[in-house]
């Protein structure tokens, strides 16, 4: 008996220098390097890995939102051999069905952050992530609604902007923002175009989707500004911060400034990056809902380690969100 508890002690003892002793690579991949929101977030996965101290943060994504990319870095990741990967999903179904799948055959734990899978594709893979790291999308959206209910509290028209029309974090904001003005708890995201109910319309018949090109966001947002009082738009909300994260921001809103003071057409957006305090600082918006960024790329590091080291893990981790105006822009994300 006593050379059966050596041989498993000394067993036991192999099992730490394999899995501590080597370097994990564990990857974090968001849908667009190109942009300061996931900038913070490999700021965070690497902040983890250093608290960690025997894991590499691997952080690459496409340069833009391009889910075919997306999709062929997560198998180039897996071919690399990375030990586990969280994903920032531009489009659920694609990489559903291709790069996940190969990782989940080769035992590679896979989480997601900031964009989960859509709920379809989660029904159809049961499996296909271990846990969820981010912002509660739906509330992020109805929270930029009440926001816009602070201003314009009897209703008025409003032009939604938006990334992918197949992207499910986003479509669940919109549907966030169409419930908070409406009234309506609908059963299926984006919700339904409002059309009246409790004073608001929605100028077009779908949201301005810039599928995740800032350039398009800004021209959009710019033409807003340019004929908003022709076609009587009363605001403008943005699910995401594209529009503030070109360098032109204020060279577009700046000749409306005035309008904004006086509230005859209302800014709401997405994020809370350091140059988006900045406009609300200068009046160029009324108001943003942030998440928190670094927070979402460090818990994706400490929940893969903890996956693969065999530590149990929240399946669903909803990271806070932060509300800011031009009253509280310097305090608001402290």
């Amino acid at each position: 008996m006593n050379l059966i508890v050596k041989v498993i002690f000394l067993t036991l003892l192999t099992i730490p220098n394999i899995i501590f002793s080597q370097e994990l690579r564990l990857a974090v991949v968001p849908k667009e390097e190109n942009n300061p929101f996931f900038a913070a977030s490999r700021d965070g996965c690497v902040a983890a890995a250093k608290e960690i101290g025997n894991v590499q943060c691997v952080f690459r994504g496409p340069i833009s939102v391009d889910v075919r990319q997306q999709d062929k870095i997560i198998s180039d990741l897996i071919n690399e051999g990375v030990d586990g990967i969280a994903i920032a999903v531009s489009q659920s179904d694609f990489l559903a069905s291709n790069s996940v799948q190969k990782a989940l055959r080769q035992g590679i734990p896979v989480i997601t952050y900031d964009a989960d899978f859509s709920q379809e594709s989660l029904n159809k893979y049961p499996n296909l992530r271990a846990a969820y790291i981010g912002t509660n999308d739906f509330e992020l959206g109805r929270a930029l609604g009440e926001l816009l209910k602070v201003y314009r509290p009897n209703g008025g028209n409003i032009v939604i902007q938006t990334g992918r029309p197949d992207s499910p974090n986003l479509n669940l904001r919109v549907m966030g923002v169409r419930s908070a003005l409406s009234g309506i708890n609908y059963d299926t995201p984006p919700g339904e175009r409002l059309s009246g109910e409790r004073g608001w319309r929605e100028f077009s018949e779908k949201p301005l989707y810039n599928f995740g090109q800032n350039d398009r966001a800004e021209r959009d947002l710019k033409n807003v500004l340019s004929t908003y009082k022709r076609k009587g738009i009363d605001a403008f909300v943005a699910v995401g911060g594209w529009t503030q994260f070109v360098d032109s921001y204020t060279e577009v809103v700046g000749p409306h400034k005035q309008a904004l003071l006086n509230q005859d057409i209302i800014l709401i957006i997405a994020d809370t990056d350091d140059r988006q305090l900045d406009y609300l600082r200068d009046n160029l918006a009324h108001g943003n809902v942030g998440q928190k960024p670094y927070e979402m790329g460090r818990q994706a590091i400490l929940t893969l380690h903890n996956l693969i080291i065999g530590e149990s893990v929240d399946e669903v981790v909803h990271v806070p969100m932060t509300i800011c105006t031009p009253k509280n822009y310097a305090a608001c994300t402290k």
